[in-house]
């Protein structure tokens, strides 16, 4: 059984590196993470984030580098690590791509055959891929809330239709798809209009199970939720052929919540896990997207405790 528990907030310190806008985080080993942004810089930036090795709770966290990445997309939104090759895949919202770089050299490397159902004329208003993540020897990624195709986005009254899609093999070419229903909106709130609530990134762990991050932003008093579930495959129907999901038909991605938490000011858009700690639970990484500041956005990390992960066979 997983059980995370949330250890506490702490401060980005990004200096004068313009390290702004992180979306996506993903641990490269030891204190070495990887982060992008969704404010158009081209940058692939390193952190160096120190756990506490028995406890889980962040000491230090600061963007240490900046690794130039002309090629990046204006859009960057999740990054996963591809073991034991020194690069990074990138999935870009707007242009509806994932692109593999170099973290020594910034190159673009290599893309991933994308399905045309995330096709850009089918994104509405940037909900297109946000979510991607690595394990098990599969690449994971989706979109944040339904497709124009799907039908709408998430209400008061429902949540929303995404599609999570499997990457396989050396290539990694397209494998299943499955359909996975985010969390509806709170209440609405007369303060703001940008009331929202999807799916922000997804967390492959080494044993092969996979985690879900989604992020609402809603109550009348608006404010951000944090939530992790983990999610369940078994029975999820393949609605890769499918052009539509408005219509049903199909048996959606199974959901068992883990954890959540209410941040007046940090907008947690990416989730990593972190190394294996001294009493064999795992560390995992939350970092916010502080929106340029924008209604006191802060930049953020918030780390967890994970105990139930198996190590790989």
């Amino acid at each position: 059984m997983l059980t995370p528990t949330g250890q506490g907030l702490y401060p980005l310190d990004s200096g004068n590196t313009g390290a702004a806008e992180l979306s996506g985080i993903a641990h490269a080993g030891g204190s070495t993470y990887y982060a992008v942004g969704d404010d158009g810089a081209p940058a692939i930036w390193q952190l160096t984030t120190e756990l506490a090795a028995g406890f889980g709770w962040v000491n230090t966290g600061v963007v240490s580098a900046g690794i130039s990445a002309p090629a990046l997309g204006p859009d960057s939104e999740g990054i996963a690590m591809a073991p034991d090759r020194g690069t990074a895949w990138v999935s870009d919202e707007i242009s509806s791509t994932i692109s593999e770089f170099s973290l020594t050299t910034g190159d673009k490397v290599g893309e991933v055959a994308v399905p045309q159902i995330y096709r850009p004329a089918n994104v509405a208003n940037n909900m297109g891929l946000e979510a991607l993540t690595y394990g098990a020897g599969m690449l994971w990624a989706a979109n944040e809330e339904a497709l124009k195709s799907d039908g709408p986005q998430s209400s008061t009254a429902s949540g929303s239709w995404v599609r999570i899609q499997q990457f396989t093999g050396e290539d990694l070419a397209p494998a299943v798809q499955f359909a996975y229903r985010t969390d509806p909106i709170t209440a609405m709130s007369p303060f703001i209009t940008v009331e929202r609530s999807g799916l922000v990134d997804l967390l492959a762990l080494p044993d092969g199970r996979l985690l879900s991050l989604e992020r609402e932003l809603g109550g009348y008093l608006p404010y951000f939720r944090s939530r992790i579930y983990e999610l369940d495959l078994t029975a999820a129907s393949d609605v890769s052929a499918l052009p539509s999901l408005s219509a049903g038909g199909f048996t959606p991605v199974g959901k068992n919540l883990l954890w959540q938490s209410v941040f007046l000011a940090s907008n947690f858009e990416g989730i990593t896990l972190g190394p294996r700690l001294a009493d064999g639970t795992y560390g995992v990484l939350l970092i916010s997207d502080d929106g340029t500041g924008q209604a006191g956005q802060r930049q953020d990390l918030y780390s967890l405790v994970l105990r139930g992960v198996t190590a790989p066979v």
